[in-house]
């Protein structure tokens, strides 16, 4: 089924005479876009220190909606002293999500907590929270404004997470054309600058099955002066992906998943 969201014509500022719409309806759309698709991928981190020093993190995932969940689990193919290292996540609603590592120092697997979900992922500007889903009943929308970003003209959506308080308001920047979600800006108390972006670029988007998905992010913290690029490489849509995939039983049993081969 088809998620993209209507184009609207009023002026950036504005809605002109056309009935404004609504910003949780944008929103949820948003997020369907973005989170209602299984997918695989290799997703390479690069990541950027203040002094321009770089660290590479190469993982291959897969993320697939089960039963109205969102299961997800990655391989780290790449720097060689994790290799074999496995994250599986599985969402459960109205707590923190299930979360198992595969630890191939050990040769075990062990349940460990995201609990924590404004930590970096693995050293870069990425955080747990970035990986999870978004759903619009976790937002107390706030208000809405028609803009451009880059030439091309968008929703900016301002809500409170009422999971998070480590940022007291987030702006969604959704596209009026498709629903994609261009930029998403994090603010703290008191401030009218963000102190953290993450912006998709139009240009390196896909359009596949009714979903416009980004195959690059880059993530900005503008207090430490660092960023973290993230591509989606070999990414598929709505493959078909066994939920056996998405097991403990699974990561004990078989340490070379067909669909992790490097």
């Amino acid at each position: 089924m088809c998620v993209l969201a209507p184009a609207w014509d009023a002026a950036p500022g504005g809605f002109g005479d056309a009935v404004a719409p609504d910003a949780r309806s944008i929103l949820a759309g948003a997020f369907a876009n973005r989170y209602e698709v299984n997918l695989t991928s290799r997703i390479e981190l690069v990541i950027r220190n203040g002094l321009g020093e770089e660290r590479r993190r190469v993982f291959h995932a897969a993320y697939k909606v089960i039963d109205g969940r969102v299961h997800s689990i990655g391989r780290l193919v790449w720097p060689h002293y994790l290799r074999g290292m496995t994250i599986l996540t599985i969402e459960a609603p109205n707590r923190s999500h299930d979360a198992f590592v595969f630890l191939p120092s050990l040769g075990r697997v062990r349940r460990i907590s995201t609990a924590q979900r404004g930590d970096s992922f693995f050293g870069s500007d990425l955080t747990y929270e970035d990986l999870e889903r978004l759903r619009v009943e976790d937002y107390e929308v706030s208000g809405m404004e028609a803009a451009r970003w880059r030439g091309e003209l968008v929703f900016e959506i301002s809500a409170r997470s009422l999971k998070d308080f480590r940022h007291v308001r987030v702006v969604f920047v959704v596209a009026r054309s498709d629903s994609a979600i261009l930029e998403t800006r994090y603010f703290k108390r008191g401030q009218d600058t963000p102190y953290r972006l993450i912006s998709s670029p139009r240009g390196q988007m896909i359009a596949e099955d009714g979903h416009v998905l980004p195959t690059q992010l880059t993530v900005y913290n503008r207090i430490r002066g660092t960023s973290t690029v993230v591509t989606f490489g070999d990414l598929r849509v709505n493959p078909e992906i066994d939920d056996r995939l998405f097991t403990v039983t699974m990561l004990e049993r078989d340490r070379n998943l067909a669909i992790f081969n490097d």
